[in-house]
């Protein structure tokens, strides 16, 4: 009879220091290191939200980033970009933050699965992520996910806009490809 694999909490897998990889039910999941569009959209965001931050405060954005949204078993996920305002920013941000960002921007990636993509998204809405923003390069589109809510999609000429959650961020999406 085979024994199950031993899951690891989010402590242990911070040990690890994995980069590529993330705790998923306490199972670790490794991925393929992204490629050079995806970090430019990342930077190219992250750009824009503290362009925006530099002005109001509200909160901190950053890439990447351990962020632990479920315990027994563990869930830790590490979003391409995310924001977090400032009420909600731990003490103790030598670990991974015991809090699920406000919002998240994951950039799907061509070896992104449906099934991947679909288990990120339930992990950060079911911790209570407010604002979901899944970026797909390939079309050149966003789609806005909020608990509860239809789904948008935002194509190149719209601007990427959530007046309740970063007050006066705008965004076009074209922007967000280059060229």
């Amino acid at each position: 009879m085979a024994t199950a694999p031993k899951l690891l909490t989010a402590e242990e897998f911070q040990l690890l220091g994995l980069e590529n990889a993330e705790l998923v039910k306490g199972e670790l999941v490794e991925y393929m290191r992204p490629t050079p569009e995806h970090g430019e959209i990342a930077g190219r965001l992250i750009t824009y939200l503290n362009l925006w931050l530099s002005k109001n405060k509200l909160g901190r954005a950053g890439t990447d980033g351990g962020f632990v949204l479920g315990r027994n078993p563990d869930i830790v996920r590490g979003p391409d970009v995310w924001f977090l305002r400032n009420e909600r920013i731990p003490q103790d941000t030598s670990r991974f933050w015991e809090v699920a960002p406000d919002l998240v921007v994951e950039i799907i990636s061509p070896s992104d699965t449906a099934n991947v993509v679909k288990g990120k998204l339930s992990d950060y809405l079911a911790a209570g992520t407010s604002l979901v923003w899944l970026v797909y390069p390939v079309y050149r589109q966003v789609e806005a996910h909020r608990s509860g809510q239809r789904t948008l999609i935002f194509t190149e000429s719209d601007t990427l806009e959530a007046p309740d959650l970063l007050p006066g961020f705008r965004c076009k999406v074209s922007d967000l490809f280059g060229e």
